[in-house]
């Protein structure tokens, strides 16, 4: 680090240092051309004093302006070269920690799905007393909780390795269609409508399980806070010819203005008029933000609140072309080709 700002500071000196020798020479020429010319023609001593002056003027903003510009590159490269030196020790640092956190929830799938497994047996022993039966099925929805938990920090640790990733020519809609199927139950039980519109287009290139997590986180937190009784908007069109538009709008609760800026922070909770007492681990929009920037994507929030909320993601249009998109559709089955949908909750 040290080394790169002596060598900064060395360069500008050698930069003022060959601009002032340039000028210094330009100027020396200039001179002296001016003196062969009065000696040549004494007569024109003020025209040629002028021409001179002139051409001094001009050779001074020239040198001036290039030094400038060096200048301008030389600090813009060692800025950007200090920069990285500087955050790549925290870069690592928090590149490790995903990993670790993901190595760890990984090793502890395993025993949890066995702990699930084992009380779900057991509730289904006969002449179970209603207390016991009640701390059971409690039991239960932490683990489904814990679960999701783990779900997330390993889609958060994945996201870190893109390389591990496969990406493909992908129709988006079947996916989203089958995230709302697993969400019927939450759904139901808030009596909330999920209305999707789908266009034709709507083949992203991307990776099947990312675009799975990232529908999912989005479309929960659209139900899990919207009024019972509310209304989910799905949305996936064109917004132009390389890009493909997935858009979720609620008319729920909202987010204070002072939460919109770190929403998408790890384990960051707005206010508690936003929980709800809903548990969660604070790390789904996170985990959309990593996967959303790893498909080279963009995804944008307006809020306001006892207004709703609109989350659009802006994903890379897919490789395929429309004819061959059509001939896929007519080789599914009808179940798999449905462009427009709803699904209304009880």
């Amino acid at each position: 680090m040290v080394a790169l700002q002596v060598c900064f500071a060395a360069l500008l000196l050698l930069i003022v240092g060959i601009a002032a020798s340039v000028l210094y020479h330009d100027a020396s020429a200039a001179l002296l051309h001016g003196i062969e010319q009065v000696l040549i023609r004494p007569s024109d001593t003020g025209t040629i004093s002028e021409s001179v002056a002139e051409e001094l003027s001009s050779m001074r903003v020239r040198t001036v302006a290039w030094a400038a510009i060096a200048v301008v590159l030389v600090t813009i490269i060692l800025g950007y070269l200090i920069a990285r030196l500087a955050l790549s020790p925290t870069r690592s640092a928090l590149e490790s920690q995903k990993q670790f956190i993901g190595n760890v929830a990984h090793e502890i799938r395993t025993p949890l799905s066995i702990i699930k497994t084992n009380t779900e047996v057991a509730l289904m022993s006969q002449g179970l007393e209603r207390d016991t039966k009640a701390t059971l099925h409690s039991t239960v929805e932490e683990l489904d909780r814990i679960s999701e938990i783990i779900n997330n920090l390993l889609s958060l640790s994945a996201s870190v390795r893109p390389e591990r990733i496969e990406f493909k020519d992908l129709d988006l809609g079947p996916i989203v269609r089958g995230v709302i199927g697993k969400l019927k139950d939450l759904a139901d039980s808030r009596r909330v409508e999920i209305t999707a519109r789908m266009s034709e287009r709507r083949v992203v290139w991307g990776n099947a399980a990312a675009l799975e997590q990232i529908a999912m986180n989005v479309l929960k937190n659209a139900i899990t806070y919207s009024p019972e009784r509310g209304r989910v908007i799905v949305t996936i069109e064109p917004l132009h010819p390389d890009h493909i538009e997935f858009t979720v709008q609620d008319f729920g609760i909202g987010i204070a203005r002072k939460d919109l800026f770190r929403i998408f922070e790890p384990y960051y909770r707005a206010d508690p008029s936003r929980r709800r007492g809903e548990a969660g681990s604070g790390l789904g929009l996170t985990i959309v933000s990593e996967l959303v920037k790893l498909h080279n994507g963009k995804v944008t929030v307006r809020s306001a609140e006892k207004r709703g909320t609109i989350i659009t993601i802006q994903l890379p249009a897919g490789r395929v072309s429309l004819d061959l998109l059509g001939e896929m559709r007519r080789d599914d089955s009808a179940g798999e080709v449905t462009v427009d949908f709803s699904h209304r909750a009880g």
